[in-house]
């Protein structure tokens, strides 16, 4: 990798965050450097793919400093020339994603009791404390095989009886449970618009594991470990004690009591029946709304083309 395509890497990484008001400091950009190498993606090499994780954390310092006529640096972080209000967004951010995460680990302490979740991960830009102050909170659900709709079911009727879920005219801190997946189907690649999904790339290594059973949180991480081609130094989320929902004992006794299969059919004869037409309409059309035994992801106002549209832009006007 010349010292010109690690200077596209760190421009480019530097650029997507820019679009979410997110300036960098300078393990995260080395721990999010932005490789993607695919030849429609500003003439970028694919042969002999780079191997980033040889260069240490001064070689990009030395990078950033032959980039001062499109990056500055203040406090600790680097951003796009022009772009220092950035700063002050972050940290008032991270303030509102500390009361979010607060409120997502009490309810899913609650969550944790359907036996047949396997993993509940904070998604979106609140995973890396990027949170609006209006904005919801995103759950990423993997349940156990064959279980599927009754765990949707299960938590979906749980957030409408506490009331928390969003509603059009208010979002604020209400629990978003909009995508499960089948513990038995973890590879979420055939999800990509196109060949470039910076968005979903920069989503999966992001997600934070607040309630992960038997591992899966790693499973999910193996079998998307095609991100490391656009990723090489992805680390995904450590565990802590401050964040983490550990399983209750009482899951044994509800296990047994939603045991039957019988159950899971009529979970999904009952939401597909009672769903929005708007969302029977989008159903399986594109990877916007998917709906089948292994994967349920209702995002009716997917905006990654429009991140990957503002990325492409951005970037080629950099280089």
């Amino acid at each position: 990798m010349t010292m010109n395509e690690l200077s596209q890497a760190v421009l480019g990484t530097l650029a997507y965050f820019d679009i979410f008001g997110y300036p960098l400091t300078l393990v995260e950009i080395w721990k999010w450097l932005n490789t993607d190498k695919s030849p429609i993606n500003h003439g970028w090499h694919t042969d002999n793919p780079p191997i980033t994780h040889r260069y240490a954390l001064l070689d990009i310092e030395v990078t950033l400093g032959q980039l001062t006529d499109k990056i500055e640096t203040k406090n600790g972080f680097y951003f796009l020339k022009g772009r220092q209000e950035i700063i002050e967004k972050r940290l008032k951010r991270y303030g509102y994603a500390e009361d979010k995460f607060k409120r997502a680990v009490k309810f899913i302490k609650i969550l944790r009791f359907i036996p047949f979740i396997k993993m509940i991960a904070v998604c979106n830009t609140l995973a890396y404390s990027n949170a609006s102050p209006e904005g919801d909170i995103d759950l990423f659900i993997i349940a156990q095989k064959n279980r599927l709709w009754l765990t949707r079911l299960l938590t979906v009727g749980f957030l409408k009886i506490f009331r928390v879920r969003p509603r059009d005219n208010n979002k604020m801190d209400a629990l978003d449970a909009n995508f499960f997946l089948s513990e038995d189907s973890l590879d979420i690649k055939n999800l990509k618009i196109g060949a470039n999904d910076i968005y979903l790339t920069y989503w999966i290594d992001q997600l934070v594991p607040i309630y992960d059973t038997n591992n899966t949180y790693q499973k999910f991480q193996e079998a998307n470990g095609w991100i490391k081609e656009t990723l090489p130094n992805a680390l995904g989320y450590s565990l802590n004690e401050r964040r983490q929902v550990k399983k209750s004992l009482l899951l044994v006794t509800c296990y047994l009591l939603l045991i039957t299969g019988f159950l899971e059919k009529l979970a999904k004869k009952l939401q597909l029946k009672i769903m929005p037409q708007i969302l029977k309409a989008m159903m399986n059309q594109d990877t916007r709304v998917v709906v089948n035994d292994q994967i349920l992801k209702f995002h009716r106002d997917d905006r990654r083309a429009e991140y990957q549209e503002k990325f492409d832009k951005l970037l080629n006007s950099l280089i």
